[in-house]
């Protein structure tokens, strides 16, 4: 199966429109079409995204004679991977990729300040 068809197949495993994945993504409607119909390739980063969504690896994604079921992508069955991110973590990537640099700087603020409090309170 081509990488178009992936996409298209793995979206449609979710129940997502061109339109809501896109979003998810950062790209336009247009370009998920493109995508999906092999008229252009997504980037890497967009790889990693849709691997991570997904919960398949890139090289099932670029690999043509991987082949997976539908079913087999609803139960995270052979190419589920233990390190791809929940939604919500990809969720939250999303949002961050769309905030200006002064933005991204005070989440990370925030984040680190959380992390030092939650490591100073676990070796309490």
């Amino acid at each position: 199966m081509d990488i178009g068809k992936k996409i298209k197949s793995l979206r449609l495993a979710k129940s997502l429109t061109q339109s809501q994945l896109a979003e998810m993504l950062g790209v336009s409607k247009s370009t998920m079409s493109n995508y999906e119909r092999n008229i252009s390739t997504p980037s890497p980063d967009i790889f990693i995204n849709l691997a991570s969504y997904f919960d398949v690896t890139v090289d099932y994604l670029m690999n043509d004679n991987l082949d997976v079921s539908k079913d087999t992508i609803k139960e995270g069955g052979a190419y589920h991977s233990d390190k791809a991110l929940s939604k919500d973590e990809w969720n939250a990537i999303s949002y961050y990729r769309r905030l200006n640099d002064e933005q991204r700087d005070f989440i990370k603020g925030q984040m680190i300040q959380l992390y030092q409090k939650s490591s100073s309170a676990n070796k309490n």
